[in-house]
């Protein structure tokens, strides 16, 4: 890998066959596929929430928001949860589902004309030829919140 890039470590995951990404420091830790409790009235990409130690987390199923197609949980489907600071300091946490955990290392970057077509995608990333789309955790927790204002104003 380039040395010339940033040196910031990314912790990958796939969606069927295709990598995705996030800083590592963004991942609080990796939980096994539990029963999610679903909310009422909320979008469908909102899962539901868990209880870890005593706080609750909201779970996002990211094919849903990002509009890929749905399957049935395997047996290395995993929730990722996840911490991103807020502007003001604050500390937001949420879990997204993943099909499978891939590992955590260093990946090639350069900014794609694809990544600007979408608000989710910060980067594309490379590891032995392949391509990782390095996703912006900030800008979907962003999102979701004003996407579940809007519904939330609506009902």
């Amino acid at each position: 890998m380039s040395d010339t890039l940033s040196s910031t470590s990314y912790f990958t995951f796939l969606f069927g066959d295709v990598s995705y990404a996030v800083e590592v420091t963004s991942v609080k830790e990796v939980l096994p596929l539990e029963k999610i409790t679903p909310v009422p009235r909320t979008a469908d990409y909102l899962k539901g929430v868990i209880n870890i130690r005593g706080t609750v987390v909201s779970i996002i199923d990211f094919r849903v928001l990002f509009g890929l197609p749905v399957s049935e949980p395997g047996k290395d489907t995993s929730i990722i949860v996840a911490e991103v600071i807020d502007k003001d300091g604050t500390v937001l946490t949420f879990g997204f589902i993943a099909d499978s955990v891939t590992g955590v290392g260093l990946l090639d970057k350069k900014p794609s004309a694809a990544s600007n077509k979408t608000p989710f995608v910060k980067l594309l990333g490379h590891v032995d030829n392949s391509l990782v789309l390095i996703l912006d955790l900030y800008k979907i927790f962003h999102f979701v919140e004003e996407d579940s204002i809007k519904q939330t104003k609506t009902m």
